[in-house]
């Protein structure tokens, strides 16, 4: 007697996340490649758009980036004149980031090509489902959200 090959389920919440994520960042690392940006770069540079002359321990918390990748990022960054380091003058031991113009520019390139990304992504949607799309994918993270920490 033969096996019969099941199909995996493709008509699922997880397998839709799974092909968007997957899509969506190959698009996204195209584009960064052009502007000649690496992947966690144009976090960082939106980040200090608001927060110019943070210190890298808040830019690591709040980007969610572990603080040695974040040391790491901010080299390639400050070797590209995205951004300069500067000791703190009341702490030498503490480091803030600035952006530089061309980190600046930089920002401007990737709020472009996110706003890109975004019109691609709702090509035939509505406003009202535009803001129904994101306050759908908004709950379901914070339903995720809300359950980290408790017994699974």
């Amino acid at each position: 007697m033969k096996n019969e090959v099941t199909e995996p389920r493709t008509e699922t919440l997880h397998m839709a996340i799974i092909r968007l994520n997957r899509i969506h960042r190959k698009r996204r690392h195209e584009e960064f490649i052009k502007v000649g940006l690496t992947e966690g770069q144009p976090k960082i540079l939106d980040f200090l758009l608001q927060n110019d002359g943070c210190i890298q321990r808040e830019l690591a918390e709040s980007c969610h980036i572990e603080p040695a990748t974040v040391t790491s990022i901010l080299a390639s960054m400050e070797k590209a004149e995205l951004i300069r380091r500067e000791a703190d003058p009341k702490d030498r031991r503490v480091l803030r980031v600035f952006l530089t113009d061309k980190g600046r520019d930089s920002q401007k390139k990737v709020e472009k090509l996110f706003d890109a990304l975004d019109e691609e992504c709702f090509a035939g949607f509505s406003e009202e489902e535009k803001r129904q799309a994101i306050n759908i994918l908004s709950r379901l993270h914070n339903n995720m959200t809300n359950r980290e920490g408790k017994d699974v």
